[in-house]
């Protein structure tokens, strides 16, 4: 057998390096996207008892609990294991790292990222949701990135005219809400539990004239 050459054994360094470096950038398949403009991306991520994330990059990005867990984090340097109930909203800064089911229940958990794209300039003003409205809004969440509600809607309940920025609504059950805006116009905005739907920039009202209880998760962005 001829011995391998000094430059194969570079070429197959390079190789080697470069496979590692796409392990460590490609999304890995437990995190299936589940929504995708040109603003945000959003995947949902379920973990059985013992499973593991392999080494990948993400960007700076919003975790939201659909599930209690215990989450081992990975990084170069050290490792964490943060608890999270059900409902928890957490932030975790972009880099590479790994991730473990360090529970005895499967995990489910979604994470929403910006992208590159800068969001339109918002050229309205007003209040916020939970300012006009705290007893039906809850903030989950509060920093320069984003601002994340948890709103709660009994049958004909509403969220008073407030100012909404560019938003990811995520539903927690199935919804049909009645948007009013200050010219008088109404619209319809509905979805099903698990569904996502993108909004720009408004000053609205938002009313629930069914018979049920609709819950939704509001990520809005502030850049």
């Amino acid at each position: 057998m001829r011995p391998i050459s000094r430059f194969g054994v570079l070429l197959l360094s390079v190789f080697v390096t470069c496979l590692s470096l796409v392990s460590q950038t490609s999304r890995p398949k437990e995190e299936k996207p589940v929504f995708e403009n040109e603003f945000v991306k959003a995947f949902q991520v379920t973990l059985k008892k013992g499973e593991k994330l392999p080494p990948h990059e993400s960007g700076d990005r919003l975790i939201y609990s659909l599930s209690a867990y215990s989450l081992k984090y990975i990084w170069a340097d050290r490792s964490t294991i943060e608890k999270r109930t059900a409902g928890d909203l957490h932030f975790h800064p972009s880099g590479v790292h790994a991730e473990e089911n360090a529970g005895p229940a499967t995990v489910s958990f979604l994470i929403v990222e910006r992208t590159a794209t800068p969001l339109p300039a918002v050229e309205i003003s007003g209040e916020d949701m939970a300012k006009m409205s705290p007893y039906n809004t809850k903030v989950l969440f509060d920093r320069a990135m984003a601002k994340v509600f948890e709103v709660t809607l009994p049958p004909r309940d509403a969220v008073a005219m407030h100012l909404g920025l560019p938003r990811l609504v995520y539903g927690l059950t199935a919804y049909d809400l009645k948007i009013k805006t200050p010219d008088g116009k109404e619209a319809r905005a509905g979805g099903k539990k698990g569904s996502f739907r993108w909004e720009g920039a408004s000053i609205h009202s938002v009313g629930n004239s069914t018979n049920a209880t609709a819950k939704v998760v509001v990520f809005s962005f502030k850049k």
